[in-house]
């Protein structure tokens, strides 16, 4: 009996060893287009580059979080864009933005495929992000109040609710690539510079593709 007692504890102590020895993280990285949707675009239609890093944790199970930086810029423009408010005064919104995005999240990903090569999953994440909006000069529109209403004012921090779903394949080596499309609800209607003199409702939203890739790392 204590034979067969030191013979498991030993046996547990090997598969502990080898499960130490195997890499728990992996970072990542990726790129590709992203659109926004609001008061210049009523569609995902203008496109721009944007990068992804992070760390994803316990990589091996079913269920597991990321930690992710995005970085890029999302653009709109609508020569046409004019707004009616009833009074003597004619608003004179920006008809053109560009704005940087500097976004970190936290990412609950759900491996709906766990196979040994191939991982299909959806994401849920909460995180911030930093916009500027800018126009076709470079030029803050922050702080150009002619473009709303009077005493209109906005902060370029928001909170943004990223869904997304994604597939990944193993290679060999342990590494992975793979794909990755996101609904980011960004909980603001300034990414353009437009919302009292909006003639859409609700919260800017983008949307983005990227192909990304994934390494082992022992952290």
């Amino acid at each position: 009996m204590i034979s067969c007692f030191l013979y498991l504890i030993f046996m547990a102590n090997v598969v502990l060893a080898q499960e130490s020895d195997v890499p728990r993280k992996e970072v990542f990285f990726g790129v590709g287009p992203a659109a926004y949707k609001g008061d210049l675009s009523d569609s995902f239609s203008k496109w721009s580059m944007v990068v992804h890093a992070g760390i994803k944790l316990n990589r091996f199970k079913k269920v597991h979080g990321n930690f992710a930086l995005t970085i890029g810029s999302v653009t709109g423009q609508n020569i046409n864009y004019s707004f009616d408010d009833g009074s003597q005064t004619t608003p004179e919104p920006n008809r053109f933005f560009t704005t940087s995005v500097v976004g970190f999240n936290y990412e609950l990903h759900y491996n709906i495929l766990n196979k040994e090569r191939i991982k299909v999953y959806a994401s849920q994440g909460i995180g911030l992000m930093r916009f500027q909006p800018q126009d076709e000069f470079n030029a803050s529109l922050i702080d150009q109040l002619s473009t709303r209403a009077l005493n209109e004012t906005y902060g370029n921090i928001t909170l943004t609710l990223p869904t997304q779903v994604g597939m990944l394949y193993v290679l060999p080596n342990d590494f992975s690539v793979g794909i990755q499309l996101g609904y980011h609800n960004t909980l603001t209607d300034y990414l353009d510079n437009i919302s009292d003199w909006g003639t859409k409702a609700g919260h800017d939203n983008m949307f983005s593709f990227r192909f990304q890739v994934y390494i082992p790392v022992a952290l």
